[in-house]
């Protein structure tokens, strides 16, 4: 390693280190002091970690020259997390990864040299489309492109036509605003309230995603293959939350519709 990769591995590094806290009380003793130090101590304590997922996104998506940039978008997702973390409800990371992963995506999604597309929405697809690439030998044939269009639900000509309609700009601009005012409103719901509304639409309360890998039935080239999330019946809902009835949990659902509708 040379000195300029070790200087972007101990960007955190704090010299003499910080008392041997674990993350959470570092998060707690930030929030309640208010005093940044207790953050830097915990991206001191947290950086090996936040390597990790640094060098997972660079060689994912072979950006071997971008390491530094992607660890520090990470570290943009986690002081966006802390602007509405309720230290009450949960623990910080876990609270935090979809942040991460969101800032993560965005910068690679503008900077990935030779391909740029600004909707979150295009670019999710996008990501479908080059995994699929990659695991088909690099050959994009008439087979390739039915692969995708089978997997992202699309017809063959819908899923040619993906690039096109994501450099347009009307759309990238309409979808953005669409997709940052979701993101507020949603975070801005109680917890169960964001459980329960995602159980009943079908989605994932972290990523968003409304399918999910199923480990236990693998594709030909030994990848989970992707299923729909299925959304539950109010009843299962209720059963899950503790709630007497139905009624209850659907009157929850409502609610948090209302809210939504109410910040966008």
């Amino acid at each position: 390693m040379s000195h300029i990769e070790k200087k972007e591995f101990e960007i955190y590094r704090i010299s003499p280190p910080p008392p041997e806290w674990d993350l959470q009380e570092c998060i707690r003793q930030y929030i309640q002091s208010g005093d940044d130090k207790y953050f830097y101590w915990f991206l001191h304590h947290y950086e090996p970690m936040l390597n990790e997922k640094a060098k997972f996104f660079r060689n994912k998506y072979k950006m071997d020259e971008h390491f530094s940039d992607i660890k520090q978008s990470l570290v943009t997702g986690l002081c966006k997390a802390l602007l509405n973390y309720d230290i009450s409800i949960s623990p910080f990371l876990p609270y935090a990864q979809r942040y991460m992963e969101r800032e993560a995506h965005n910068y690679i999604r503008t900077m990935r040299t030779g391909y740029s597309v600004q909707s979150e929405f295009e670019y999710a697809r996008l990501r479908k489309v080059m995994d699929i690439f990659n695991h088909s030998g690099g050959e994009f044939t008439e087979e390739t492109i039915s692969q995708v269009a089978t997997q992202i639900g699309e017809s063959s000509e819908k899923t040619k036509s993906i690039p096109d309609s994501s450099l347009n700009p009307e759309n990238i601009y309409f979808k953005q605003e669409l997709y940052g005012k979701l993101y507020e409103a949603y975070d801005s719901l109680e917890y169960t309230e964001k459980i329960m509304l995602a159980q009943h639409l079908g989605f994932c309360p972290e990523c968003f995603s409304t399918r999910y890998a199923d480990k236990t039935n693998l594709d030909e080239n030994g990848k989970p293959k992707e299923k729909p999330i299925n959304p539950l019946p109010y009843t299962d809902i209720a059963t899950d939350h503790g709630f007497s009835d139905a009624d209850t949990a659907k009157r929850v659902c409502d609610n948090a519709i209302i809210k939504l509708r109410k910040k966008i």
